[in-house]
């Protein structure tokens, strides 16, 4: 680990992330048979949500943008709670990382980095509802951010190759969000 991302590390733990694994960005495959899921709409943002398809761009369009980065890191946070039963802490929890997200990419920028990119997990959960639901702008979109699912990766299958857990628990939810750079 060189001394940046030593550093980086570090910040991410004060912040109360976990995780903080640095990756070759080229290991961020968008896949259809992932938007696939998108367009099957379970979870009632296809075409609802400024941060979930078709808003976040096509798979070529995503697959050009990260190309452009060459480095990546894993980032991820957890927090005991009742998942089935506490819908308004998981959702905090949600919010928690996403300024979590927010603060590391400040951190990059402040340690010189031009162009970031940071993906949170789950939709992102600033507007409830999303003002695409209302037909409006996005009240917030230096802040908004997709999720490493909405860009169609496999984060299972992403959380596989690092060996880490991908396992959902009843008593915890494990973010996991994403920062090119």
């Amino acid at each position: 680990m060189d001394a940046f991302a030593t550093k980086a590390s570090k910040f991410a733990r004060q912040l109360g992330i976990e995780t903080w694994l640095e990756f070759n960005p080229e290991l961020l495959v968008p896949e259809q048979r992932i938007r696939d899921l998108c367009f099957e709409n379970k979870c009632n943002n296809y075409s609802t949500h400024y941060m979930c398809p078709p808003y976040v761009g096509s798979l070529e369009e995503l697959e050009a943008r990260i190309r452009k980065f060459q480095r990546a890191a894993l980032l991820q946070y957890s927090k005991s709670l009742d998942v089935r039963n506490n819908r308004e802490e998981l959702r905090q929890s949600r919010v928690d990382f996403h300024n979590k997200i927010l603060r590391m990419e400040e951190f990059l920028e402040n340690e010189g980095m031009e162009h970031i990119w940071g993906m949170m997990g789950g939709s992102c959960a600033l507007c409830t509802p999303c003002a695409a639901k209302l037909g409006k702008p996005c009240p917030y979109p230096d802040k908004a951010r997709a999720s490493l699912e909405s860009i169609a990766i496999d984060v299972l299958s992403l959380l596989d190759k690092f060996g880490l857990d991908n396992s959902f628990y009843p008593d915890k939810i494990t973010w996991t969000g994403c920062i090119l750079f």
